[in-house]
């Protein structure tokens, strides 16, 4: 289970486009495609959201969980550069190091 510090502050059922041969899983970073008018895997756009659930893989967006504010730790949700994680602080998604939290 995905373990946030609190509870996502604000989280909806969106679509999310899956990749067409890989489940993407919870925590997941997303970005939104406006081509497809769903939210899809981070890989080169404005990251803006976590996915709190799996998604199996297809072509068709379909609805899912997913958290626009909250805090995620980062052994969870995967390497983010710090980079990303300035992007995400500007939509109040903080990704923290559970080792320096709980030293």
């Amino acid at each position: 289970m995905l373990q946030t510090l609190t509870k996502p502050i604000y989280e909806l059922l969106v679509p999310v486009k899956p990749d067409s041969t890989n489940t993407l899983s919870k925590g997941t970073i997303l970005e939104f495609d406006t081509a497809s008018a769903a939210y899809k895997a981070y890989s080169s756009g404005v990251p803006c959201a976590v996915l709190m659930e799996d998604v199996p893989a297809g072509s068709t967006p379909v609805y899912a969980k997913v958290a626009f504010e909250g805090s995620f730790f980062e052994d969870e949700i995967g390497t983010v550069s710090e980079e990303v994680k300035a992007a995400l602080r500007n939509v109040k998604i903080y990704i923290l190091d559970r080792q320096q939290i709980t030293r």
